[in-house]
């Protein structure tokens, strides 16, 4: 499910079955460093073979390579998550960090309750509230990945999609793993001026009226929209100098760039 622009921009949590989605402000990013916040998203988007070749390091890379095509393609996050405690106490971490409610790992799934909790056999059944498993864990990472600006365009909910046969889904599941490692591949070299500090700083020093006492009240998509905001305004303020200076000979100049949506494409 892609989250409409609105959605995105506004305070308020993301209403899911298992729970309420929190959009974190970056003074909470900021609390728990920006480094660790890092991490939260990496597992967002982990992907079996960051898996291994991220977390695992160097013995991980072997392993990645020893194993074969057909065990790739029946591999999935969250049955390494169920094989991994470690990775699982990260998940388990970085979902409670994104969620109002208190969540546990219990019975080979994320368990949401709706009051605290010590002792895990305490627990009742009118306690729980939802929770995340395997049907549903992919839906509820890519929903976090848009409220952090990471999430692809190009990815789609297949379990949505409607295909002629099975040949059809994993042909489009074969293109779509593809572009997401072109994508990967590109991450590789991502800007450092583009790091979250960094806009933090930019849009501080360069909005009217944010800086850097009020900036932190603001959600990561809050803060990126003024960031591009800002960046097409600049550019809208260098071309009506032009046109008032020079004229608009060959009607080039959009007088409502300034507004346009760019979210909702």
């Amino acid at each position: 499910m892609r989250l409409d622009y609105g959605t995105l921009l506004s305070n308020s949590p993301i209403k899911l079955s298992m729970g309420n989605l929190r959009k974190p402000k970056l003074q909470e990013i900021a609390d728990i460093s920006f480094p660790r916040f890092g991490f939260y998203e990496l597992l967002a988007k982990l992907t079996p073979k960051q898996y291994f070749n991220i977390l695992l390091g160097e013995k991980g890379k072997a392993l990645w390579e020893d194993i074969s095509d057909e065990e790739k393609e029946k591999m999935s996050t969250y049955k390494l998550i169920l094989s991994d405690e470690g990775l699982r106490d990260g998940y388990l971490e970085m979902i409670n960090f994104f969620f109002e409610e208190k969540v546990i790992f219990s019975h080979d799934m994320f368990v949401f309750l709706d009051s605290e909790v010590v002792n895990v056999e305490e627990i009742q059944p009118q306690m729980i509230k939802g929770f995340i498993n395997e049907d549903n864990f992919t839906q509820v990472m890519y929903t976090i990945q848009q409220i952090c600006c990471i999430a692809d365009k190009m990815q789609e909910d297949i379990s949505e999609m409607k295909f002629k046969n099975d040949k059809a889904r994993k042909i489009y599941e074969k293109i779509l793993k593809a572009q997401r490692e072109q994508k990967e591949n590109l991450d590789k070299k991502a800007n450092k001026d583009l790091s979250l500090p960094n806009i933090i700083s930019a849009v501080s020093t360069k909005h009217p009226s944010l800086n850097l006492i009020n900036v932190w009240n603001l959600t990561i998509f809050q803060l990126l929209d003024s960031f591009n905001r800002l960046q097409v305004n600049a550019m809208y303020d260098i071309d009506s100098a032009r046109v008032s200076a020079w004229g608009d000979e060959k009607k080039t100049f959009d007088a409502a760039l300034w507004y346009k949506n760019h979210n909702d494409d």
